[in-house]
């Protein structure tokens, strides 16, 4: 598939995910996470961002300043903050397990190798330690005590309610750069598999713009 033809397909699949959104009951979706809503919008912050979701539409929008919002039409995006809203199965929010484990622990039959797709990163992060500190934080992130050797360990709330565990190890004449992405054992409560990998890619590609 081209690059105009993939792009088309993500420009259709956001528009099926707002379709899609408008047939769960927005109360709920509200009072499960507590979230902030009027007649016209939902609220909530994504990596650190006000978004607000159409409650006419299911239309997501971003804040680009105070009074300002646009269309956001990024796919990782949207379908990662439509799958965090609407995935769980429960009338009341899932509970995180406060343990840490691989995405591969998921994985019913393989998957993406959620390393090798990190690796350009990683590459992108070797000897910028500091900024790459920096940009966590820019993104709601909690330096956190370091474990397994890694240089840099940051809690990110994707969410007020779902949190990722990022882990970066500057390389060496021996090994390369490592960066890797660790979940909440209970992550499947909250989203499906594949949306791990839309999310992962969307917070390393703004941690990358943000160095």
């Amino acid at each position: 598939m081209n690059k105009k033809n993939l792009s088309s397909n993500y420009d259709l699949q956001v528009d099926i995910g707002k379709k899609i959104f408008m047939e769960y009951d927005q109360e709920m979706l509200i009072r499960r996470f507590h979230l902030t809503a009027d007649e016209m919008w939902i609220y909530l912050d994504y990596l650190h961002t006000p978004y607000r979701i159409s409650r006419k539409t299911g239309q997501i929008q971003e804040n680009l300043t105070e009074d300002i919002w646009r269309e956001c039409r990024r796919y990782d995006t949207v379908m990662t903050i439509y799958d965090l809203l609407c995935y769980p199965k429960t009338e009341t929010a899932p509970g995180l397990s406060g343990s840490w484990c691989p995405v591969s622990k998921f994985a019913v039959m393989g998957g993406p190798d959620a390393l090798g797709f990190s690796q350009k990163y990683a590459v992108l992060f070797q000897n910028h330690i500091q900024q790459l500190q920096k940009a966590c934080v820019s993104l709601g992130g909690i330096p956190q005590k370091s474990f397994a050797g890694a240089d840099l360990t940051c809690m990110i709330p994707v969410t007020s309610y779902f949190p990722v565990l990022l882990q970066f190890w500057e390389g060496d004449e021996e090994f390369p750069p490592k960066l890797m992405l660790l979940w909440d054992e209970n992550s499947m409560a909250f989203l499906h598999y594949e949306t791990t990998y839309y999310l992962q890619g969307d917070l390393l590609e703004r941690l990358s713009q943000k160095l």
